[in-house]
Parts: C-alpha cells; structure tokens; sequence
C-alpha cells in the first residue's frame, strides 16, 4: 500500500521542475491508477449531455439574439505577445517568450464592416530573412465608414527606430485592420460577434445547418453540453470528417461567449494534428449582454517543418463600452505636420504643414 497524500505531494513535486527526471516504477503505477479513478469519478459525474432537436430550437434564437447585439463604440487597451514550445506533448517543456511584442489601442463602432481604428505603440515582428532578427513599428491606422489612413510614425531594427513621417489616404479600410494579426491583438479572434466575420456565417447558423446536407460548411455537427475550464458549455463539434474537425465552446450564461475553439486536421496514417486552439480565460461585461474576452491565448501550428509552435497570449488592460462621450472624429486618424502623404483618393502627394 501507499500513501496517497505523500505520493501527490511527490507528484506536484515533479511536475514543478522544469524538466521531470526518471520515474520510479511503482510511483509510475500508482500515478497510473490514481489518474484512472480519478478520471472515471469525472466522466460519472460531468458526462457530455447531448442536445435534442428541442434543445437545439430554443438555443436558435437565444444565439442569435446574442450575435446581433451590438455596441455603439468600444475602446481596447491591449497587448500581445508571442511564446513558442517545440512539443505539445511534453508537459515539463515551458512555453519559451519571444521579442515578439504589439502593444495598441484599438476603438470599434457597431458590428465586424464598422467603424474601426487601431493605434499601434509598439509592434515587434519577426524578419524572416535578412540581418535584423527582429524589426519594430509605430503606426495608426483607421478607417472613418468611407476612407482609410495609414499613418507610419516610426521603423526600425535590432532595438533602434527611426522617424518614419509619411501616411497614406485610401479609398476603403487598410488592409491591416482586416489581418489575423490585429484581430488576435484587439481580442476581435476570440469575441462572439466577431469570430467568423470572413467566413459570413454566425454561430447560431451551424445550428441551423446542422441538418442541411446542401449547405458549404461542414453540415454534421454535434451538440452537446460539456464542461469547459470548469464552465458548463455548449460544445458545437464537427462530426468526424475526412480531413479534418472542429470543435467550439460557448458559456450560455454570459452571452454564449466563446471560451474555447480547436481545430485539427488529419494526415493520411489517421495521426490527427492540431492546427489551431483557443483558449478564453477572462471575459468583461462590456455592456447590457455583450461579454469582451480580456484574457485568452491561441495556440498554432509551425508554419514550416522544424519551426516550434507559437502561443499568441493576449491580454486587456481597459476594456470600456458605448461611453456617452464618444468622439466619432477619432476614426479619422491625423496626419501631423512634417508628414508626406499619399492621397491615393484625390491622387496626389503633399507633405502637410506646406502650402
């Protein structure tokens, strides 16, 4: 017999050194059987609830009803960084913090085509060839419902920035407003109302399709309740495809927010790969219904053989919601004096400030 306390406290132990050293035969049995119980307490007491026809009715138009709200203005105080880890599968392995770095404010108006500008203080990126390692920028972007602006302010390299002066006047919104990138730092990835803004479809539509074979998105989903870090959810999955699954969790009691989402895909020896995962871990009542995550982490694949994988952790530090006070000017972002533009609408170039 052993001493159960003793062996978890051995357990933790391990598990908080950074790398696990040899385990001992008998320690490695019993952790086995304390996992196994354990894990058969869980599924007796938190089994997956199937959703029948009528649950998947009522839910319908609840989601979409949550989908639809919408707020007037919103400002995002945020940063994002990026840590990468070679192997999933080794717990003792920790997630390694790279200088890659952004950290912005952001301001939306109503829904994912609104009104939207982000001012970037410092963005840190990777080069990918060339003898800086790393390159940095300040920038501001936005776009006003009919033009665009791009206003660089600084660039450099290897920790040292220069003055860059110059923007640009577009006839529709900078494409960097629309990117995965600014998405993922303004928490726009991980909302609700905006997750499948390219896609032109809704959460509450894989409901509706779930039954439809004519439909362009995978139409054989299954519906579940499913506990989700320790929130009962409802667990949307796709059913067992060719090549690849999907799997998203919404909390019914703050608005169907999205707390999780995985996305893998299948090679052809059967080994499944995740490609994609999320994790929400903070969310803010932004207004009447409408939760904002404020702390979440998406993990992705390499994106070439060799290369770790990579943690984009974002993280809120002001999150505020239809302010009375709101100022609709700031969407059309100012060009400082000195600057060289390039009015790519009245097709023309003038330094402003200069008559």
């Amino acid at each position: 017999m052993f001493n159960e306390d003793l062996l978890i406290k051995e357990c933790l132990s391990i598990m908080s050194k950074k790398c696990c050293p040899p385990i001992k035969p008998m320690l490695l049995i019993a952790i086995f059987f304390i996992l196994l119980s354990t894990s058969v307490v869980v599924q007796a007491e938190k089994p997956m609830l199937p959703l029948s026809a009528e649950d998947i009715n009522v839910l319908i138009p609840e989601i979409k009803a949550a989908e639809e709200k919408r707020f007037s203005n919103l400002k995002i105080d945020s940063e994002v960084w990026v840590e990468t880890k070679a192997d999933l599968s080794d717990p003792c392995e920790p997630w390694q913090r790279t200088p890659v770095y952004t950290s912005s404010t952001a301001w939306f108006s109503g829904g994912p085509e609104g009104k939207a500008r982000v001012d970037i203080h410092k963005k840190v990126l990777e080069w990918i060839d060339g003898a800086a390692p790393y390159s940095e920028t300040s920038y501001s972007e936005g776009f006003d419902g009919r033009y665009g602006r791009f206003v660089m302010h600084s660039s450099g390299y290897n920790e040292q920035t220069f003055p860059a002066k110059r923007g640009r006047i577009l006839p529709d919104a900078p494409e960097g407003l629309k990117s995965g990138w600014t998405k993922r730092f303004t928490g726009r990835a991980f909302s609700l109302n905006f997750f499948f803004s390219d896609e032109n479809y809704t959460f509450s539509d894989l409901f509706r399709w779930a039954d439809d074979p004519n439909t362009k998105v995978i139409s054989c989903f299954t519906f579940t309740r499913e506990e989700f870090q320790g929130v009962q959810c409802i667990k949307i999955a796709s059913k067992a495809a060719e090549f690849s699954r999907q799997s998203y969790w919404l909390d019914p009691n703050r608005g169907f927010a999205l707390l999780g989402h995985k996305y893998t895909t299948t090679l052809e020896d059967g080994t499944e790969v995740l490609r994609n995962y999320i994790e929400v871990s903070k969310l803010k009542e932004v207004a009447a219904g409408i939760w904002w995550p404020t702390e979440a982490s998406k993990v992705s694949r390499p994106y070439e053989p060799g290369k770790p994988y990579r943690r984009f952790v974002y993280r809120a530090s002001n999150v505020v919601a239809n302010n009375p006070n709101f100022d609709e000017n700031i969407f059309t972002v100012p060009f400082p004096d000195g600057y060289l533009i390039d009015d790519q609408v009245a097709g023309r170039k003038y330094t402003v400030g200069e008559q």
